[in-house]
């Protein structure tokens, strides 16, 4: 009997998930997702795509450089799914500058290439977003760069529609029935979905669909701003991606316009809203974090801000993804936290653990965190929202 596969969620994950479980050929796949086609509502639509390959986790590393093997041979429409920019580390102060030194050594111990600049080298890079008077060392990482999410999602649904996956879109999941320990079917829209296998992949959702099966995910939807330029008239070179690790700060040339993203602001855990990974803009204290964020850029360069975006993405206790099978039921499997520099190393994963082609991830566990209280979960994940570390890994 043909192995029957659900995937729940037709953002970046799920699709890659599809697609990579599509292409073995010995299975029927079913992606649910609720949007419409073509409708990227979930974090996938609003990612700004930073890839940065050096992480403190060696598997978070790998899975990484694996996403970048998979979005440089995508295109969709004539773009590319992955520009390779490189990016650049600023340091403002001593103790960052020595921080920078000590990645230029885990980069080379992970086989990273990674270069110390002076100011003036940072500076001639990335003239509109190093301020001169303000750098004291910089880290470039020139195999680092920028995917479009929706390229990437859209050139792997047409990769896995080509191979017999079936998509059903503006179709809610309400139910997860479990038999005798093992899925047994979801019920999507008006009707049941017999199942082997359910794969969650549908980013800020995710808890809310893992409690049908009467499972918590510790996996909590935090709000994430991200503020735009106008758009501008003067064509400029591509820029580097630039991060300020001491100010929680991340910036990307988007070709007509510069934008930036920030976790220099008081953590704000949210419910998950029923139809798009975004909130209104709240202003208040995420003002004032956007504000001190601009000031990060040259006095010549600072722009008013455009879209101000409170998007929404989804954080662990750890901040690390929830990748592999959900303990307790059998068949049920988790694909969340997981962004866009990860996402389709982490479908390749999952799929060979599925199939037991290849090891769990023991760092990456969905169940790591089993017997813990909920509420202490709750805590430890919003304090992780800022750890500056991190920042570099923001691909929301």
């Amino acid at each position: 009997m043909t192995r029957r596969i659900i995937v729940v969620g037709a953002g970046i994950v799920g699709t890659a998930v599809a697609e990579r479980l599509g292409a073995r050929g010995d299975c029927s796949v079913t992606v649910v997702e609720q949007s419409s086609r073509g409708r990227l509502t979930g974090s996938t639509g609003h990612a700004p795509g930073f890839i940065g390959l050096l992480a403190d986790q060696p598997a978070m590393i790998e899975l990484a450089r694996r996403s970048v093997d998979c979005y440089r041979r995508l295109q969709w429409q004539g773009l590319p799914g992955f520009e390779p920019v490189g990016a650049l580390e600023l340091a403002h102060t001593s103790q960052a500058a020595d921080q920078l030194t000590a990645r230029v050594a885990a980069a080379a111990t992970a086989g990273i290439s990674a270069t110390l600049l002076d100011p003036a080298e940072a500076v001639a890079m990335a003239p509109r977003l190093a301020d001169p008077h303000r750098v004291l060392a910089a880290l470039h990482l020139p195999e680092d760069g920028a995917a479009r999410a929706a390229v990437v999602t859209c050139a792997l649904q047409a990769r896995a529609a080509a191979a017999g996956v079936r998509f059903l879109f503006g179709t809610q999941v309400t139910g997860i029935e479990v038999r005798t320990g093992r899925v047994a079917s979801i019920r999507a829209g008006s009707g049941d979905l017999p199942a082997d296998d359910v794969v969650l992949a549908c980013g800020i959702w995710g808890g809310d669909i893992a409690a049908h099966a009467g499972v918590h995910l510790p996996l909590f939807p935090i709000l994430h701003p991200y503020a735009y330029s106008a758009p501008r008239a003067v064509a400029y070179p591509p820029t580097p991606l630039v991060r300020w690790p001491e100010a929680r700060v991340y910036a990307r040339d988007h070709g007509d316009r510069d934008g930036f993203g920030t976790s220099d602001h008081r953590p704000v855990l949210v419910a998950a809203p029923s139809d798009r990974a975004e909130l209104d803009w709240p202003g208040g204290h995420l003002d004032d974090a956007v504000d001190a964020a601009l000031a990060l850029l040259p006095p010549p360069h600072r722009w008013q801000t455009g879209r101000r975006q409170a998007g929404l993405l989804s954080i662990t206790p750890d901040k690390l993804p929830l990748l592999g099978p959900i303990s307790g039921i059998g068949g049920m499997w988790s694909a969340e936290a997981i962004w866009v520099t990860h996402a389709a190393g982490a479908a390749d994963a999952l799929m060979k653990m599925m199939y037991d082609e290849g090891p769990a991830i023991a760092v990456l566990d969905p169940n790591r965190f089993s017997g813990e209280s909920p509420g202490e979960l709750r805590r430890r994940a919003a304090a992780r929202y800022r750890d500056a570390g991190d920042d570099r890994e923001h691909a929301t």
